[in-house]
This record gives C-alpha cells, structure tokens and sequence, in this order.
C-alpha cells in the first residue's frame, strides 16, 4: 500500500517578473531557500508569459514575454533539489493559448490556466455572467483546450476552484452547476496524457471546509478518473509560499497516496 501523500515539492510559484508579484523578496534565490527551508525535492517557477508570436495580447499580458521571463536563467542550485523553469500561459478560448508551439520546448513545466474569468472581454465575456453560463464555459474551455496540440505529460491544469472563475459571485455556486458526466470526461483526457492537476493553495481560503464537499467534488471526480495530482502556492509573495497547513488537510480529505501525486517528466 502506498504511502499517504506529503507536500514534497511546489510547482507554482510566481517571481518578481510576474506582473502581479510586487514582493521584491520574490527571487529565485530566495525562492531555492524556501525549498531548503520547507524539506522540498522539487520546485518549479512559473511566471505568467504571453508569447510575442503569438497575437491578442492584453496590454497587461504583454510585457511579459518569454524573453522576459527568462531573465530568470540560470536558476541556482541545491543538492536534493530539482529547481524547474516553467511558466504560466492562458487560454483565452477559441483555440488561442498564449504560448506558441516553438516555445515549448523552453520549459520543464507548462501551467495553463481556462478560468481566469475576471478578465472580463479577454478570458471571459462580460456577457456570462451567471453561475450557470459560467459553469458551461469552464467546462467547454476545457473542452477546447483538449484539442491543442500540447506537451500534455508536462502541462498542469491551474486552479478549478479558484474563486477568479467567478469573482462577482461565489465558486461553489459554479460548482454545483457543472455537469459531472462532462467534467469525468474531461479528467478521462487528462488521466490518460499523464497531465496533472493542480491542488492549489490559494483556492483555499480559511473558511473553505464550511463548503468543502462541493469544492472537493471536483477534484474526487478528476481522482475517479486516474488524473494525477500536485501542490502549487501559486504564491506572489514570500508569506504565501508556506503550504503546508493550507495543504494537509485537503491531503486527507481526498485521501491522496504518494502514487496520485504528479511530477515533471
């Protein structure tokens, strides 16, 4: 029987040239000695990146270009450590991903986010704009994202329950709106490329067990299927990369052994 599942590794982690991270701290070196700190094997970073071959950038988006991040190269080192170089990309829908073909190859590690939704007319129409439509709209990107010739066994699905799916209202209200049958068929695809699926620990927020067993459903469901898991802080500050706590229990909840946890070919 194997082991239950520890917090081993983080393979989403923001730096400073994250456009949202205003934490100057957040450094790869600093970020390797957390890992040291916190008995990791594994760490990825994975800075938010908008392809400059590819077109439709928002004004946000596209500064932060894979020339950009890469700045962060040569990551430091560690004994015991695996310090990966990944990014994170978007999916805007209608098969447009940020990240062009020619780039993949650059990275150990593709995070891809479909639910950025308050990014209003970029990621989602203003248009959807109840728990319903929103539901149907994450699980058709889904869907859509599926048909992307990408390097799935080193691609990781971001946060399903974060509550940017749908700032302007509540998560679990998404939730309870998805179509299970079209959500197992979804995890089906990602179990069987060997993609992995993201517990993410700014998903959850203090209060989160009060409606644990609908924001969990989602990921009991991607577990029935076979998908594979991992942690990410999704931190943009140095306070946020400490996970474990968070972590844990949603660990025991699901019932994870070190065989459902993913790692980066």
């Amino acid at each position: 029987m194997s082991k239950k599942a520890d917090i081993t590794h983080d393979l989403h982690i923001h730096s400073i040239l994250s456009d949202c991270c205003h934490d100057e701290e957040m450094t790869p070196e600093r970020l390797l000695a957390n890992a040291i700190e916190q008995g990791y094997d594994t760490i990825c970073i994975t800075d938010h990146v908008w392809d400059a071959r590819v077109p439709g950038a928002s004004d946000w988006y596209a500064p932060q270009t894979v020339e950009y991040i890469m700045k962060s190269l040569p990551l430091p080192s560690a004994d015991g450590i695996r310090f990966c170089f990944g990014c994170e990309t978007e999916y805007c829908g209608g098969n447009k991903l940020g990240l062009d073909k020619s780039s993949f190859d650059s990275f150990d590690f593709i995070i891809v986010p479909v639910n950025h939704f308050h990014m209003l007319d970029f990621i989602r129409p203003s248009s959807v704009n109840t728990p319903e439509a929103v539901a149907n709209l994450l699980l058709t990107r889904l869907e859509e994202l599926q048909q992307i010739d990408l390097p799935w066994k080193k691609v990781g699905i971001a946060h399903l329950t974060t509550k940017l799916t749908f700032k302007e209202g509540n998560i679990k209200d998404v939730i309870e709106c998805v179509s299970r049958q079209r959500l197992l068929k979804i995890f089906d695809f990602f179990a069987r490329n060997g993609t992995g699926i993201e517990l993410n620990a700014s998903s959850f927020a203090p209060d989160w067990q009060k409606d644990k067993d609908i924001l969990l459903s989602v990921y009991r469901l991607a577990k029935e299927a076979g998908c594979k898991f991992y942690f990410g802080s999704d931190a943009h500050s140095v306070s946020q990369l400490f996970i474990k706590d968070k972590l844990l229990p949603v660990v025991d909840e699901l019932d994870l052994s070190m065989d459902d946890l993913y790692s980066i070919p």
